[in-house]
């Protein structure tokens, strides 16, 4: 049993539970903790607090005089600081002082300032306000629609321009591209056959190197030689491996000039943005300034920017054509890494011209700022959606790392769970401090992450301590003495207990998290705060909970142990109370589990503020009124009670309840089951139970009766009964059975056709059936072979009745000889 329990390990193993635990518990931290940087300082909150009713207070003159007038006087001071002080304490008396109540005003408030501070954050990144005033000018000015059209137009002509020329530029070089790119991979195919045939060389050589090095150890026995055979071993592997790298980028740099090639052809297309550009500023008698601008910046961003952007890309990258990318990259991440850092040119190139041309179409420089803010949100944004999705990559890259190198194992391993949570919350946080304006936010950031991780650094030590002292207590349990059931008991509450360690983890977790941001977590723990509150109800409810599960296990291990004590006696009467206990057990359980937890609801609820007074006096009335209406259940489960307690009845036994005859197969709180001969189940409320025969009390008998012919010779009767009882009494199937030798009562009754003579036989109470049939038949044998005759019905007829008989019988005899005739 205590193998199945975990234990903390040391290794890969557990650098990746802890970095599952460090991903777990820094993201949500990170990413709140970019929150934090917006926090108003307690100065200002506190300055707030005391302007806001400041602005709303008045004080007339009348009254600054009076309470001039009461300050002077020493009396009326006192009087007035007694007055305050009784308001104050009275205030504290009629404050709250359930723990809901706390937490649902702190949580109000704190709901309120998170409130605050998203509106300031929305005030200091995006401000939209100035944006109404220009579509008012651009709807009812009419110079500045003019001006408007007038750059929308060129703007509209210098992009299709541009694209038409752009697409025929690559047409025209499309042969020479393809030609230089079949090139290219026909000799990027020579050299990697050529460099792939030098390296299954070197590899041949090196392992026959190996291998007869092996041969000579294996033949000359010598420890010297086999340890310098692994040394080889593993040089030729870190050998074969460099050359396989070294091999991977010569053959990169001999692709450069056909890479180059093509990326100055593709160089050329680039240029007819600012051709057209150019162009249509010479061309162009009517062009403003503000059309030059849009234009330029269309033709930079977009045609220049954008398009050496993607050359680089294709250069490194190369999704589409391996044999012209100057990198090692395999084709599937190269794939990945070029399509969303392409997008991410996109997105830039288009936006920040789009946001050219709507400054130069006049709108203001506010309204511009906040969507530059916004297009930065998106790339971020994309950038976090890279991340999210790169992290199988980045793993898979981790784990090749460590399998080559065991000494960066355990490091590639945490490095793969976390990385992607930091590079998240750089990348969130470096936007808000950019668009938030923050003064010293950069170092905030890097300040903030420190604190964090030594903060989640410290809180796993303390959950390893936690965790590995329950898994010691786990262990040294097998050195206690215990038996099997008393540790299987405390075993059960394993999961339990990790889980509440795992609650008290959490909790701390938060609270250095929040001592990491420089939170105030002081105000929490002051006096009527909710902190002390919260804390000294969760002790009380553990507290509360651990002294119920002890109760209840330390009354159900005495009961058993009491009952597998008295198992070890070999008396038939320790065995009836065995039998007893095990009936009444489940009972007393299910009485004593009701007030556990009964006691156990009303302490979490008066820890948790509620007054359990009203709920105690509601159950006291609806516990009366229960009592009226079930007045008969009530009385079934107190008989129920007390004929358990005098050992009337137990499962298995053979009883007579109401006059049927059954065997017991079940007992309720309030009713019992008995079986019937004829199969039938029959339920009898113990109330109702007016006669209760129990056959299965310390012994049986077997009632013998043997009723004969008023002619028949009593003593030859009696004889052959004693008789059958001395057989029987010895023989195998039945001795047993029998607890003395048979008792002849003698003659019991005289009829008048017949004579009874009875006896008995003690028996067990399981044999007394089989003692009673087995007799009865061995006495049938023997009446007929000795002749006796059991008695025969006797009619007697007189006076009237025997003429009438006469007469039928003549009458009937007559008319038989009348139908032969």
């Amino acid at each position: 049993m205590a193998d199945r329990i975990p234990h903390p390990t040391r290794g890969p193993a557990s650098y990746r539970r802890f970095a599952g635990l460090f991903i777990r518990r820094m993201l949500p931290a990170l990413l709140l903790a970019c929150l934090t940087l917006f926090a108003p300082s307690p100065v200002h909150a506190a300055e707030g607090a005391q302007a806001a009713p400041a602005a709303t207070t008045t004080l007339s003159a009348e009254q600054a005089q009076e309470l001039i007038s009461v300050l002077s006087n020493d009396a009326q001071r006192q009087q007035f600081l007694t007055t305050l002080q009784n308001l104050t304490q009275a205030k504290a008396q009629t404050k709250h002082t359930s723990i809901i109540d706390l937490a649902r005003e702190n949580i109000t408030l704190f709901g309120n300032r998170a409130l605050q501070q998203l509106r300031i954050l929305h005030q200091n990144i995006i401000d939209f306000g100035a944006i109404a005033p220009w579509v008012h000018a651009l709807i009812y000015d009419a110079a500045l629609q003019t001006s408007i059209a007038h750059i929308a137009l060129r703007v509209i002509i210098m992009l299709v321009c541009s694209y038409l020329l752009f697409f025929g530029v690559r047409i025209v070089l499309r042969p020479l591209y393809q030609r230089i790119s079949n090139m290219a991979k026909r000799h990027d195919h020579m050299v990697f056959q050529r460099e792939a045939e030098k390296l299954r060389h070197a590899r041949t050589e090196a392992t026959e190197a190996v291998a007869d090095t092996a041969r000579t150890a294996a033949t000359h026995h010598d420890e010297h030689i086999k340890e310098d055979t692994a040394a080889a071993q593993a040089s030729l592997q870190d050998s074969l491996r460099h050359q396989g790298a070294l091999t991977q980028l010569m053959l990169c740099l001999r692709r450069a000039p056909y890479t180059l090639t093509c990326a100055l052809l593709e160089l050329v297309t680039i240029f007819t943005f600012p051709l057209i550009a150019l162009l249509m500023g010479i061309l162009d008698p009517t062009t403003s300034p503000q059309a030059g601008h849009a234009i330029w910046s269309i033709s930079w961003l977009i045609g220049i920017g954008l398009g050496v952007w993607t050359l680089v890309l294709r250069i490194f990258l190369a999704p589409q054509t391996p044999w012209l990318r100057l990198s090692i990259l395999r084709d599937s991440s190269s794939t990945f890494i070029f399509r969303y850092f392409r997008q991410i040119g996109v997105i830039l190139a288009w936006g920040f011209s789009l946001l050219a041309v709507l400054h130069s179409m006049a709108m203001p420089s506010a309204v511009s700022n906040g969507l530059q803010k916004l297009l930065l949100l998106v790339v971020h944004l994309f950038l976090a959606i890279m991340i999210i999705r790169s992290r199988k990559r980045v793993q898979h890259a981790c784990q090749h790392i460590g399998a080559n190198n065991r000494r960066l194992q355990s490091i590639m391993a945490l490095f793969a769970g976390s990385w992607w949570v930091v590079a998240l919350f750089f990348d969130l946080a470096l936007w808000l401090v950019w668009a938030a304006d923050i003064s010293g936010g950069y170092q905030l950031i890097l300040q903030i992450f420190v604190r964090t991780l030594v903060a989640l650094v410290a809180v796993r030590v303390i959950s390893i301590l936690f965790y590995g002292g329950l898994e010691r207590f786990m262990r040294a349990l097998d050195n206690w003495n215990l038996n099997e059931e008393t540790l299987f008991r405390i075993r059960r509450y394993y999961p339990a207990a990790t889980t509440v360690i795992r609650i008290i983890v959490a909790v701390l977790t938060v609270l250095a998290l929040a001592l990491a941001w420089g939170a105030p977590v002081y105000i929490l723990f002051g006096h009527g705060t909710l902190g002390p509150r919260i804390f000294q109800a969760a002790v009380t409810i553990l507290l509360a909970l651990i002294i119920g599960i002890l109760a209840w296990e330390v009354a159900n291990v005495t009961i058993e142990h009491h009952i597998r004590r008295l198992g070890e006696q070999d008396n038939k009467d320790v065995k009836i109370r065995i039998a007893r206990l095990q009936t009444l057990t489940p009972m007393f359980r299910i009485l004593f589990l009701l007030v556990l937890a009964v006691i156990i609801g009303l302490t979490v609820l008066s820890q948790l503020g509620i007054d359990t007074g009203p709920l105690i006096a509601s159950a006291s009335i609806f516990g009366v009124a229960l009592g009226f209406g079930s007045q008969k259940l009530v009385q079934d489960f107190i008989s129920g009670i007390f004929l358990l307690l005098e050992n009337a009845l137990t499962v298995g036994d053979s009883v007579t309840l109401n006059g049927t005859y059954g065997v017991i197969e079940r007992l309720s709180l309030r009713s019992v089951h008995v079986r019937a001969n004829d199969g039938s189940m029959n339920i009898f409320s113990f109330s109702s139970l007016n006669q209760v025969t129990n056959y299965n009390r310390d012994f049986s008998r077997a009632m013998i009766l043997a009723t004969v012919d008023i002619d028949s010779d009593t003593d030859q009767v009696a004889d052959i009964l004693v008789e059958i009882g001395k057989e029987m009494r010895h023989e195998a199937p039945y001795k047993d059975l029998i607890l003395a030798d048979f008792d002849l009562w003698g003659v019991s009754a005289i009829g008048e056709s017949s004579v009874s003579v009875k006896g008995v036989y003690p028996t067990t109470n399981a044999g007394r059936w089989t003692v009673e049939w087995e007799f009865n038949r061995r006495m049938k044998k023997r009446f007929e072979k000795a002749g006796i005759q059991y008695p025969r019905d006797v009619v007697d007829i007189q006076g009237p009745a025997l003429e009438r008989f006469i007469n039928n019988k003549g009458a009937a005899q007559a008319a038989a000889e009348q139908g032969k005739a």
